[in-house]
């Protein structure tokens, strides 16, 4: 599998990790911290139409790709400009040295 050339790689995003802090009353709320900012390749794979809660939602398949050399989990997020991708999986690709993750972004 030949490189990935810079050029390829022409989307920035976040990857975004969980936090836990506490509230003022000692409760746990669940933020979003960014982790790194890097540059990805991103590429639509299609969308359907499931039924949730009684009403369809539009979800769409990404494919993104980005050099190694951070972690990434099925646990973390990309902030693609206004979009917000949720990592399903990560396949490392040893050759050409990127990540590949599979993400997918629900419409309400």
């Amino acid at each position: 599998m030949p490189r990935i050339g810079a050029g390829e790689l022409n989307e920035q995003v976040q990857i975004r990790t969980a936090t836990v802090v506490r509230d003022a009353f000692g409760g746990e709320v669940q933020g979003w911290s960014t982790m790194a900012t890097v540059w990805a390749k991103i590429v639509e794979r299609g969308g359907r139409e499931p039924v949730l809660a009684d009403r369809p939602v539009m979800v769409v398949s990404y494919e993104v790709t980005i050099r190694a050399g951070v972690t990434v989990t099925n646990k973390d997020r990309l902030l693609w400009g206004s979009k917000t991708l949720m990592v399903d999986t990560v396949t490392p690709h040893r050759t050409d040295g990127t990540l590949v993750l599979r993400c997918i972004e629900a419409e309400a």
